[in-house]
């Protein structure tokens, strides 16, 4: 078990990768604890851990939040849960309410699309070409736009046109109402996993904001709390950041490629060392407590 990741998808939701090839790939890179996390998704885990039995799984999920910020507005907030059971009720709740028909909000993107002269097709042709997706949406978006030559890349049609922080030419408010971020905890903490805000940077907060997002998710997760603090896209210094505030905030550090296999060349191979999220490790009974000495006495 030299390398973990605890931030991965599929095409179960808006992944390029099938479940098996994502594990295969895991395998080549040394990896050996990988949560799949995909969004609003429990696939069953069962079939893959006997296919491999060399690779530890751990059963996760990216959920989606609407988290209200100190100015009434509204932010899709990510928390993913890892090592729950995915038949808790409370689970189930959750996973009900954020699966809604994502039909009009993608038809009303591919309006503006063509509005932009941008035909990229119907929402039943993005369906058909992703048939393993129950997830179609902006990713999907992104790469029939690349595929067509419309943008240089999925990055530039997230920037460009899509996109909720770029010039948003073609960008659509999310009209989907997720759950809280209070009854998401909740659910992952009574289904007996642990609750880690994903990619901090990725809601564009000003710090007073992200130190009071991060004083409320360390209330509502406890001891069950950690956050992303080595993610792929982000930097030396920013992971520096945010292994700063996870100490501040008591939050135990985890590790993100947050893989969607949409870029050529795209890898799971970041190196990230299961020595140091033994905490996290731990918190999942992967590994055991250690227990400092008892101090003598004389």
């Amino acid at each position: 078990m030299a390398f973990v990741d605890f931030h991965v998808h599929t095409t179960v939701s808006d992944g390029m990768v099938e479940a098996e090839e994502v594990l295969k790939l895991a395998e080549s890179c040394g990896i050996g604890v990988l949560a799949i996390t995909d969004h609003n998704e429990t696939p069953n885990l069962a079939p893959l851990q006997e296919k491999h039995p060399n690779l530890r799984l751990v059963q996760g999920c990216e959920f989606s939040c609407k988290y209200l910020n100190r100015k009434g507005e509204e932010k899709e907030l990510h928390i993913v849960g890892l090592g729950f059971d995915p038949e808790h009720p409370l689970i189930r709740e959750v996973l009900r309410k954020n699966q809604p028909n994502r039909r009009p909000y993608v038809e009303a993107i591919l309006e503006k699309l063509r509005g932009l002269n941008i035909h990229i097709g119907s929402y039943e042709e993005l369906v058909s070409q992703y048939p393993k997706s129950r997830h179609v949406g902006r990713t999907h978006i992104a790469m029939k736009m690349h595929e067509l030559g419309y943008v240089q890349s999925t990055d530039e049609a997230f920037d460009e046109y899509i996109g909720g922080f770029g010039k948003r030419r073609a960008y659509v408010d999310n009209p989907l109402h997720y759950v809280s971020p209070e009854e998401c905890v909740t659910a992952i903490r009574a289904a007996g996993g642990v609750a880690v805000l994903a990619h901090l940077y990725y809601y564009c907060l000003e710090e007073g904001e992200q130190r009071s997002l991060l004083r409320r998710f360390k209330e509502l997760a406890g001891d069950r709390g950690a956050m992303e603090t080595d993610y792929a896209a982000y930097d030396g210094e920013q992971r520096k950041a945010l292994r700063l505030l996870a100490e501040e905030y008591d939050l135990i550090p985890s590790a993100a490629s947050d893989f969607h296999g949409k870029h050529p060349g795209e890898t799971l191979a970041h190196g990230y060392k299961e020595e140091n999220f033994r905490p996290l490790l731990q918190a999942l009974s992967i590994l055991p407590v250690r227990h400092s000495p008892e101090r003598m006495t004389e």
